[in-house]
């Protein structure tokens, strides 16, 4: 029987694992709403992947996968109305990245997965990935080919690339 939120003030909620459960739909309606008033902020306002974009671009992917398994083989691709783009002036981008036509170099961190970074060569202790994460060179890190393993990473390796748009 499902919980109804009426008696039970619990709903939706699982206190062992501080989880929220709600329906893809209402997620997907709340990003693009938090997409619509982002772009009546000042310009250069946020400064990306360091900002509430973060935490947006995650729950995208939440509706994104949910999409995908809900659909199936006739899900067309990611629903780019709840992605930030490098259109939108609210951001200050970092310089440096694959979206300013630079060379982007994808690392295994051992233990971390994953990360690309703009520096072709590791440095003792200043390595850091498009997503924000740091590492050291005694971490041995070793450069590997293709798309990294951070979700956060790859979206930024991506931004550049030609993108198909979901339907909703």
């Amino acid at each position: 029987m499902p919980r109804n939120p009426a008696t039970d003030p619990t709903y939706g909620y699982d206190p062992d694992t501080g989880t929220v459960r709600l329906r893809h739909h209402d997620l997907a309606r709340l990003l693009l709403m938090f997409r619509e008033l982002m772009r009546d902020q000042k310009p250069g306002e946020w400064q990306h992947m360091h900002d509430y974009d973060v935490s947006f671009e995650r729950l995208a992917d939440v509706v994104d996968a949910a999409s995908q398994a809900s659909y199936g083989k006739h899900w067309d691709g990611p629903d780019l109305r709840m992605r930030c783009t490098t259109t939108e002036a609210v951001y200050e981008w970092p310089e440096g990245a694959p979206y300013d036509g630079e060379a982007t170099f994808t690392w295994n961190v051992p233990g971390y997965g994953s990360h690309t970074t703009d520096e072709e060569e590791v440095h003792a202790y200043a390595n850091t990935g498009l997503c924000g994460f740091s590492w050291a060179k005694d971490d041995k890190p070793r450069r590997v080919a293709g798309l990294p393993d951070c979700p956060e990473c790859r979206r930024e390796v991506q931004f550049g690339a030609e993108r198909p748009r979901g339907a909703w």
